[in-house]
């Protein structure tokens, strides 16, 4: 039913109670009974009725539920910022349209980077569109990208950038000069294809960064030879290393009790609400859709969090240490990874990061 209440209670000789339910002319649309505990569902407009006859009788009262429109007058009297937060939704929405409200990046730029590009030239969140030259800010978007060219759209309220970067051309090859190929970093090799030039190394090999690999040096069958563009593709089996020591102790994260609540609203995607005090926290969020406003109530209730120490076993620290030292070993890392490997001993974690790095 859409507006209807509810009613979760418990005690004794509930059969006698729906019986007066009845009696009073009371609709039930669901009755769930365990134990001593029940549930019914009735109208709204008979739910005041219910709650005064379940209280008469000393029956206690667990939970009361709206569904429908009551659901929304009862958040709007425990949240009596409703009102405030409707008109101000409002005035927003009337206006909102004209503002920026949300920049959408496309192309070979990062956003951070167009963010700071669109804001030298004077755009950012909260711009007044109906003002802006839209051909202009294009044009001088472009010169502070050093771009091949920016289209800026306007949609509604959202920005639409894209922005393409200015392609490199390479120099030819002089494929009569002699090249080598040399080890950008050190592994062992596990595969070879020399297609032009003389290998110098063999699988299973190890090299360090800047070893030579193929000489471009063609040798032929009178022993005479001639300086060559070497081509072909050298495969190495590479790893790096992460540790992250162990100290006897694990890190615990705890609520310290303190408490912050916060009523905002949510509009267009973005969040209007109270900052929280707390550096480090555990959030829970309520929140209630208006449509077809496109706005969105939320109570978000803020539990403080500190990090300690305590004492812990290798075995109980595992888990964390092993995240650390992939973290550390993954910063280091130029290449796919295809295999980790865990090593522990009472000094702490090894992460051994495998993979393999394709040379030409």
């Amino acid at each position: 039913m859409a507006n209807s209440c509810i009613i979760t209670f418990e005690g004794l000789n509930i059969n006698r109670t729906l019986t007066q339910f009845a009696k009073e002319n009371i609709p039930l649309y669901g009755v769930n009974r365990t134990g001593r505990t029940c549930s019914v569902e009735v109208p709204y407009r008979r739910s005041r009725q219910t709650i005064a006859i379940l209280r008469e009788r000393c029956y206690n009262i667990l939970r009361i539920e709206y569904t429908g429109l009551p659901r929304a007058v009862e958040f709007a009297k425990k949240h009596f910022m409703l009102p405030l937060i409707c008109i101000f939704a409002v005035v927003i929405m009337s206006i909102a349209s004209g503002f920026c409200l949300r920049i959408v990046v496309d192309g070979d730029f990062g956003n951070d980077e167009v963010a700071k590009a669109l804001s030298d030239v004077g755009v950012s969140i909260g711009t007044n569109m109906n003002r802006l030259d839209l051909k202009g800010v294009q044009d001088r978007l472009a010169n502070e990208l050093d771009a091949n060219y920016v289209s800026v759209v306007r949609k509604g309220s959202v920005l639409y950038v894209n922005a393409v970067a200015k392609k490199v051309i390479l120099p030819p090859i002089d494929m009569h000069a002699k090249r080598n190929i040399y080890a950008s970093c050190d592994g062992v090799v596990t595969g070879i294809l020399c297609e032009q030039g003389t290998a110098v190394v063999r699988v299973g090999d190890a090299v360090s960064k800047g070893d030579l690999l193929i000489e471009g040096v063609r040798v032929f069958n009178d022993g005479t030879s001639e300086e060559v563009y070497a081509l072909g593709r050298v495969t190495l089996s590479v790893s790096v290393n992460g540790f992250a020591p162990f100290d006897g102790t694990r890190e615990v994260t705890v609520e310290t009790g303190n408490v912050f609540c916060a009523t905002g609203v949510v509009l267009f995607g973005k969040e209007y609400v109270k900052n929280c005090p707390f550096e480090n926290y555990n959030v829970t969020t309520e929140e209630l859709g208006l449509y077809p406003l496109n706005l969105r109530l939320c109570r978000n209730t803020y539990h403080e969090t500190q990090t300690r120490r305590i004492a812990a076993t290798l075995e109980e620290c595992r888990e964390q240490l092993q995240n650390q030292a992939y973290d550390l070993a993954l910063k280091a890392c130029h290449f796919d990874v295809k295999e980790t490997e865990y090593v522990a001993d009472t000094s702490g974690v090894t992460a051994i990061l495998h993979g393999e790095v394709h040379i030409e």
